[in-house]
């Protein structure tokens, strides 16, 4: 009895159309695709979402501010401050009267001044990112036929009932 090799046939799935050098290498058919499973896979995506509210805070009217409180109280506290202390002692009484007087009318004024603030509301924003999970199609498991065999491959587009194929012959070592 004469030995004699067997060729078998290895098979690779394709569905782009092949280039004629790349057809040459082997041999382009159709199989019959039997069944074609999704093969799906979470994928996470970012979701910005802008959030606003309205915040009360207080405002102040601008007003020209005075200078002549203060003034007057430098003045004030100049003269009460040169009623103490003798010789260069009076001196330095009538300026520390003076500044301590003129800080004591610019406290005044502020205080008074927010006394005079009324509340507003203001509208705050922020972009806030959430991640919502998707289940995507990212191929399809495909089981097919040839010459009564049956083979599977995983392919990136979706397939019809036929798929293109490509056998090739390989000698066994």
């Amino acid at each position: 009895m004469q030995a004699r090799l067997k060729l078998p046939m290895l098979v690779c799935a394709t569905l782009t159309a092949l280039p004629a050098t790349a057809a040459a290498a082997g041999h382009d058919t159709w199989a019959q695709v039997l069944q074609a499973d999704p093969v799906r896979q979470q994928v996470r995506i970012p979701v910005e979402t802008r959030e606003c509210r309205d915040v009360e805070v207080y405002r102040t009217a601008v007003t020209q501010r005075s200078a002549t409180p203060m003034i007057l109280g430098a003045i004030i506290g100049g003269v009460v401050g040169n009623q103490f202390g003798g010789g260069s002692g009076r001196d330095l009484m009538t300026m520390a009267g003076a500044t301590l007087g003129a800080s004591v009318a610019a406290d005044h004024q502020r205080q008074q001044q927010a006394a005079r603030a009324h509340p507003t509301l203001e509208r705050r924003c922020e972009l806030r990112t959430d991640w919502q999970v998707e289940e995507r199609i990212v191929g399809w498991d495909v089981t097919y036929e040839i010459d009564g065999r049956i083979y599977q491959a995983r392919v990136t587009e979706p397939p019809t009932d036929r798929i293109r194929v490509r056998l090739e012959a390989h000698p066994v070592p």
